[in-house]
């Protein structure tokens, strides 16, 4: 272990863990204090004139979220809020990105070089940098951390996944110079980002004294421990009570810029109060809220500021393509079609959502022409973007074209009728009679989680179904319920075609992680392939792998244009072939209080980031 590497490393390193722990004894605030933090009238008045300057500097900012999992440890849950904590405790990995999406080192890293053969990836560290605790973070760290995830079995052992080992063939480090060198088995397009980007450092020897001292192996006392993170980002972790708070103060020896603000509470804000919390000053900061009924009053109130984007992901049904008639690519098609999205984003959004023609956002770059660059990130349609079918036909007003879009659903469901081969020979009848399938009239269920069971109700009323030609039922599911259903990890018997949910892209997309045909399981064990698709009928499941392998396999460094186009064939196949019909992206709005200044958020760079360039005034 690394704190063996010298005597004076460790008397250093004793020095650090007992400084700083005294002083995270004495910042621990009682629930008392904890719960009177918000009010900012409180801190104000204990402050005196001589010290003008100390409300602005020590007034906590507070995060509105919705409700911590509190897994606060990469590799067990993905939860968008825990992860928020993540980001604020651990900052970056070995590589780290810019507010455009760019994959750049990260502060961690002093030089790093490539192999000519992308074999071999070698970081060298910078010197002096602390975990929260501190212990030094080096090379060793970084080897441990790796190997971690790299244990499989003993990462499953406590629920835990990753895919480190895919990639990793065996990691090498030179102590004494704070090297460390990753010989790959697999390079992909995207390694910056799947490998080295957010995978946080773990402290080494604070990990594995305590596993030996509690008899656990490193993976059992990290998920032990999995609320309490010790990291080197610039907020150091101080406290987490259950549906209530995370409270963060900033780290004294961050490497990077030191934040202005030196405290943050992410308070759990329940979504029937977080605008009252948000007006009535307990809160400062209400992320990605997407209602209009939110919305508008705070862009009325000129306390108040807004930051808006696209969201990077949406809101989407997965349709089962593998299933009674959603395995023809037509019914897909012309269920497509009599799905009135714009009605929904009306009901649940009303002007702050755009519907998209395939699993893209206005922020993948790859959508654009070098010459479109400017574009990205806006409402603006790209030359690509404009060669997809829409598949909402909107009237003269701009408003869904009900009879037009009926009867295209009717034309591509005769032509489904009119086959005869294969599954085609089980969908039968006409829009007068009803459509059937292996004789019993068409019921197309689609599960959704209480939430969304009033609108698409809305959506799909009884009048409007009752021009289709077959039968639409809403069913209300617990997620759990659901999500089983969904990916089949469920020994129910299958009966539900779509599922109403939400995608998210990351920073540089690999469709075969999630649409490789090999991730379609037999029903009863867990699909990682959500839609169940292996090309449809524009592509057999060999030529469909092929152009996914195609995509993770363009050069990481020169192949950015192969990657461009092999992807858009990727997106074009979905837009035909309908496994995911994309219902809404949101037009996202950060609404925060406009004492804050200097808080630049956008679809790539959330609020965990911007925060750290942001002020009081």
């Amino acid at each position: 272990m690394k704190k063996f590497i010298a005597l004076l490393l460790v008397v250093l390193l004793i020095f650090s863990l007992v400084a700083c722990g005294n002083s995270e004894k004495e910042e621990q605030p009682s629930n008392s204090e904890t719960e009177n933090q918000p009010d900012n009238s409180e801190t104000e008045d204990q402050s005196d004139n001589s010290e003008a300057e100390k409300p602005e500097n020590t007034r906590p900012f507070i995060a509105g979220t919705a409700d911590f999992s509190g897994d606060f440890h990469q590799g067990w849950t993905n939860s968008s809020y825990d992860v928020n904590i993540r980001r604020l405790v651990w900052g970056f990995g070995l590589m780290t990105n810019t507010p455009q999406g760019e994959i750049v080192d990260s502060p961690l890293v002093e030089s790093k070089t490539i192999s000519d053969d992308l074999t071999e990836w070698t970081f060298k560290l910078k010197d002096g940098v602390k975990f929260h605790n501190g212990e030094e973070l080096t090379a060793s760290d970084v080897k441990f951390t790796y190997e971690f995830y790299m244990d499989k079995e003993a990462l499953a052992a406590t629920g835990g996944t990753s895919s480190m080992s895919d990639y990793i063939d065996a990691i090498t480090v030179d102590e004494e110079a704070n090297i460390v060198t990753f010989k790959m088995k697999k390079v992909i397009y995207t390694t910056d980002a799947t490998v080295f980007h957010e995978t946080w450092i773990l402290a080494e020897d604070t990990i594995e004294d305590g596993a030996t001292a509690a008899g656990q192996t490193v993976q059992e006392y990290v998920k032990a421990n999995i609320s309490n993170p010790i990291g080197y980002g610039p907020y150091k972790f101080v406290e987490y009570k259950e549906s209530e708070y995370v409270r963060l103060v900033v780290n004294p020896d961050y490497i990077g810029k030191a934040p202005a603000i030196k405290e943050i509470i992410v308070r759990y804000t329940p979504a029937e109060t977080e605008l009252d919390q948000l007006l009535l000053g307990e809160v400062d900061l209400l992320p990605q809220q997407v209602e209009a009924e939110k919305i508008d009053p705070v862009k009325a109130d000129d306390n108040f500021s807004t930051n808006n984007y696209f969201r990077h992901g949406g809101g989407t049904m997965v349709l089962h393509t593998d299933f009674e008639a959603f395995q023809l690519t037509e019914v897909r098609q012309g269920f497509a079609y009599a799905f009135n999205r714009p009605k929904l984003i009306e009901l649940y959004m009303g002007e702050y959502g755009i519907a998209s023609q395939g699993p893209y956002s206005k922020n993948h770059w790859m959508m654009f022409d070098d010459d479109e660059e400017d574009l990205i990130g806006t409402a603006a349609v790209s030359r690509f973007e404009s060669s997809l079918t829409d598949y909402d036909i909107l009237d003269a007003q701009g408003d869904f074209d009900e009879d037009v879009n009926i009867a295209k659903t009717h034309e591509l469901f005769d032509a489904a009728v009119a086959r005869t081969d294969g599954e085609y020979a089980n969908f039968t009848g006409d829009a007068d009679s009803g459509y059937k399938w292996k004789g019993e009239p068409l019921n197309i269920k689609i599960a959704v989680t209480s939430f969304w069971t009033d609108t698409y109700h809305l959506v799909w009323n009884d009048k409007y179904v009752s021009k289709l030609g077959f039968d639409v039922t809403i069913v209300g599911l617990d997620w759990p319920v659901m999500y089983g259903h969904w990916i089949g990890d469920t020994d129910e018997e299958r009966q539900y075609h779509a599922y109403v949910g939400g995608m998210s892209y990351t920073i540089k997309a690999n469709p075969k992680a999630d649409y490789a045909s090999d991730k379609i399981l037999d029903w009863g064990h867990p699909s990682n392939n959500g839609p169940r698709f292996s090309g449809g009928s524009s592509l057999s499941p060999q030529e469909w792998d092929q152009l996914l392998e195609d995509i993770e396999n363009a050069h990481p460094i020169t192949g950015r244009d192969e990657y461009r186009e092999n992807w858009r064939e990727f997106v074009r196949v979905f837009n035909k072939e309908v496994p995911v019909i994309p219902v809404y992206s949101n037009n996202y709005h950060d609404l925060y209080t406009s004492d804050l200044e200097n808080f630049d958020t956008n679809a790539l760079w959330p609020w965990t980031s911007a925060i750290l360039d942001a002020n009081w005034k």
